[in-house]
């Protein structure tokens, strides 16, 4: 399935948008530990404030909280959230000139919000069951 081009027109289609950006979520928890483990010996020394290493710590359980959501199918407020997080993230390595961190950021981005797509047609429900059942014939 592509990422680009999500189909929410089907159940498992939605469900499986909201899942991968269920895992685009950890993904961004797990590089926001990285970032956190980097910078523990700044804190630590006292070059960098303590309260930078609490707002990545909020930032880390919204991602981690959002990834939960999301692959449950649900989380479409968090997940806006999350999504909010990232453009914030990408504006900064945009301003710093991040070219490695800016590609990661825009595809974190963007399959969050196809995760966001899928968990809000998963909550309208209006999918039919005769045309997932077409497969099979």
């Amino acid at each position: 399935m592509k990422f680009w081009n999500i189909d929410l027109s089907t159940e498992d289609g939605a469900l499986g948008a909201a899942q991968l950006g269920g895992y685009a979520c950890f993904v961004s928890a797990a590089l926001g530990l990285w970032g956190l483990a980097m910078l523990w010996g700044l804190i630590r020394i006292g070059a960098v404030m303590p309260l930078l290493g609490f707002f990545m710590v909020a930032e880390i359980l919204l991602f981690a909280g959002a990834g939960l959501r999301l692959r449950a199918g649900k989380g479409v407020v968090i997940g806006i959230v999350a999504a909010l997080v990232l453009v914030l993230e990408l504006v900064s390595k945009l301003l710093a000139f991040s070219i490695i961190g800016l590609a990661i950021d825009v595809i974190l981005l963007i399959v969050t919000i196809n995760g966001i797509r899928g968990a809000m047609a998963l909550r309208t429900g209006k999918f039919d069951a005769e045309e997932a059942a077409e497969i099979f014939r």
